[in-house]
């Protein structure tokens, strides 16, 4: 079983990520961002997490401003027009690759099995990379509210969800897209972005995997 601590990293990286992914960031987010990266809750010794540290700070330093991030938020992942690189599940994984098709119901029903809903339904094809960043980081909340309680087999459910969610879901699309997303960057931030969240991925892959022995 994961450790609290553990949980609580998780819950932190994987929320923040998935927040972003889905909304440009804006001056204060950004600031915000910056503030924290000497206390990221996932070690920058992976060399995603640490490439994506060093590009978070190259882009403060060579001043790239919101809305430089904004339009390459908008250009990759085409808020308001065509996307380089979509960043929904089904659109890589159908044969029509098409949103909104099976993958996007199925996360849905993901989010079900926690009790919950996606945060943006209906707005936001639920396959959304963000929407799965933040899918992971509702069940580790929830795992952390069971230890509170003291249910433990309870925790040892939502992780295992999230386990089945991983290997279902996030791992046979979401690492192709990212590492796409970075080449396809044009600013360092969004850079950092993609590989920040390759990081989160790869760090919890390796927990659960280890978990699991």
């Amino acid at each position: 079983m994961l450790t609290f601590d553990q949980l609580d990293a998780f819950a932190a990286a994987f929320s923040t990520l998935g927040r972003l992914q889905i909304t440009p960031a804006t001056p204060e987010t950004i600031e915000q961002v910056v503030d924290l990266l000497d206390e990221w809750p996932e070690p920058a010794t992976g060399k995603y997490t640490a490439a994506g540290i060093e590009a978070w700070r190259t882009s403060v330093a060579r001043g790239e401003s919101a809305s430089d991030i904004h339009r390459d938020h908008d250009l990759l992942y085409g808020i308001s027009a065509g996307a380089k690189v979509a960043p929904f599940e089904s659109v890589h994984r159908s044969e029509e690759g098409l949103v909104f098709d099976e993958e996007t119901l199925e996360v849905r029903e993901q989010y079900r099995r926690l009790g919950l809903q996606a945060p943006r339904l209906n707005r936001e094809p639920d396959d959304h990379i963000g929407l799965e960043l933040d899918f992971l980081a509702q069940a580790c909340v929830s795992a952390l509210t069971a230890l509170e309680q003291d249910a433990a087999l309870a925790a040892e459910r939502y992780v295992r969800i999230a386990t089945e969610f991983t290997r279902d879901h996030l791992l046979v699309w979401a690492p192709d897209m990212l590492r796409k997303a970075e080449e396809a960057a044009t600013t360092d931030w969004m850079r950092g972005l993609e590989f920040m969240t390759l990081g989160a991925i790869e760090a919890w892959t390796g927990a659960i995997e280890e978990d699991a022995q």
